[in-house]
């Protein structure tokens, strides 16, 4: 090939050049110019073998590039799965890819930082959910308290390490306290599997093992509030997930939760063990069906007691709707008495087509008490059923629900304004047990929400709420034998920022 381009070149030398073909040239002269001719040809098959050897080096560095860990529905870079609900406080919609040699800084909503070779991410999360309701009372007498809250604070860091560690550090203000939320570090360097160490949520039941700001109403069904404080929320322990397409499966082993304000009532902390599996047969865009189910075992409870509460899906008045509680006491032979063990189990069910979603669970805990006192049993469930006006759907991701985002996100300036959503959900919690107490204490609320999502960061809810209790804290005047009931309405309403 050489010669054959050196060849030429001379003979097009020749042809174009008069002065060489009418005078003779001497051979050495021609030796010299092909010698000249053969070093730049040199000189150009290196610089193309180094361009060749820089673009190689370009694509593999960008096949190899290493995926920022997942928000809210799951920490692992290779694994679907959220060791901690990921589920837990959403988080903003990030760049997935950092590049070998890219920016040291993404943008989206905030900022997130990369080291120049793809082994280190650091980016800010938070949450903020500022509400009102007004209440109106039917029936009990009781003075509810109209008027605005912080419903929660958050703020913390998510990041990964040498692309194999995914890790979490958040706090969080609610009711003017600030807590540890979530504290851990996460193995996804092994596809589909997730191995988590530290502060995390318990995946335990649809609602609860999502991120607050994925959830349609402003509070989670009544029975996972309730239940879900004996042995679920945030926990530290272990916890090892696996994930594919079509099902998802945890476990681990927890103690107690490390808050800023800890309880110190017994000397021996609370453990328990958990488990989660669900199934998606089908999960497309505009099409799914989830099926799961849950639960745990909890010990060593403090001080043997335990308390089951939550209010009629709004907490501006913060007072409950129904409340139990099972205390120890202190008899003369000092055999304990009090819970001995809770254990939890949950159903969970989901199906979406197109803009039409329906969404249910049923919870049921049992509580085993010291020596011959009876053990207790206490349930509840929700369903609902939602619609987008504006054609979005609703999705699911790692076995847990996932951020809306609007198809035509909000900008008055090109006439589109998000997305809205209409939904609707009878939630009812049953902590009626005869061993207990002769009265009932049943409870339920019907909400009618509006959801309007501006973007997929930013949304405004409406939620009017029904609610009615029998037995309830909310009456002025309780009746200890025959029984009261409370009776009220609430219009609650909620702006909502998650980064």
């Amino acid at each position: 090939m050489r010669l054959a381009l050196l060849g030429g070149v001379s003979l097009a030398i020749l042809a174009t050049t008069p002065a060489l073909a009418e005078q003779p040239v001497s051979n050495a002269a021609i030796v010299a110019r092909l010698n000249a001719l053969e070093a730049k040809v040199d000189s150009l098959e290196a610089r193309n073998a180094d361009l060749e050897h820089q673009l190689a080096a370009q694509k593999a560095a960008v096949s190899t590039a290493p995926q920022f860990a997942p928000q809210a529905t799951g920490v692992a870079a290779q694994s679907a799965y959220p060791p901690a609900r990921a589920a837990s406080s959403g988080g903003a919609d990030t760049a997935r890819v950092v590049a070998v040699g890219g920016p040291p800084v993404t943008w989206t909503i905030v900022p997130q930082f990369n080291s120049p070779d793809g082994n280190f991410t650091f980016k800010p999360r938070g949450i903020l959910d500022l509400d009102y309701a007004g209440f109106d009372e039917k029936k009990g007498g009781y003075d509810y308290n109209n008027g605005t809250q912080a419903r929660r604070g958050r703020f913390g860091f998510d990041g990964t390490l040498y692309k194999q560690f995914a890790w979490r550090l958040e706090a969080e203000y609610v009711g003017g306290t600030v807590s540890l939320l979530d504290a851990y570090v996460a193995y996804t360097g092994k596809k589909n599997f997730t191995l988590t160490l530290g502060q995390l949520k318990i995946p335990a039941g649809l609602e609860a093992n999502s991120s607050d700001s994925f959830n349609e109403f402003l509070e989670r069904g009544m029975a996972n509030t309730a239940f879900g404080q004996v042995g679920g929320e945030r926990r530290v322990g272990v916890t090892f997930a696996y994930a594919n397409p079509l099902i998802t499966a945890t476990a681990g082993i927890y103690g107690a939760g490390e808050a800023v304000a800890r309880n110190t009532t017994t000397p021996d902390e609370v453990w328990g063990y958990n488990g989660r599996v669900t199934i998606e047969p089908i999960n497309q865009p505009g099409r799914l069906i989830h099926l799961g189910a849950s639960g745990y075992r909890v010990k060593d409870l403090a001080a043997n007691s335990v308390t089951l509460a939550d209010r009629p899906n709004v907490r501006v008045d913060n007072g409950f709707l129904e409340s139990i509680a099972i205390n120890s006491t202190n008899p003369a032979n000092g055999a304990q008495t009090g819970v001995k063990d809770a254990v939890f189990y949950g159903l969970e069910g989901a199906g979406i087509l197109g803009p039409v979603s329906v969404q249910g669970e049923y919870s049921h805990m049992h509580l085993d008490r010291f020596a011959a006192a009876p053990s207790l049993n206490f349930d509840g469930y929700y369903v609902f059923g939602s619609f987008f006006v504006t054609g979005e759907s609703r999705s699911f991701k790692g076995g847990v629900i996932d951020r809306l985002r609007p198809l035509r996100p909000f900008d008055p300036g090109k006439g589109n304004w998000g997305a809205i959503e209409l939904a609707g959900r009878y939630d009812r919690i049953n902590l009626t047990d005869h061993a207990l107490s002769p009265l009932d204490h049943d409870g339920h609320a019907w909400t009618a929400a509006l959801n309007w999502y501006l973007t997929g960061n930013v949304k405004v809810l409406f939620n009017y709420i029904r609610f009615e209790g029998a037995n309830s804290p909310l009456v002025s005047t309780p009746v200890s034998v025959f029984g009261t009931t409370a009776k009220g309405d609430a219009f609650a309403t909620r702006v909502h920022l998650d980064f």
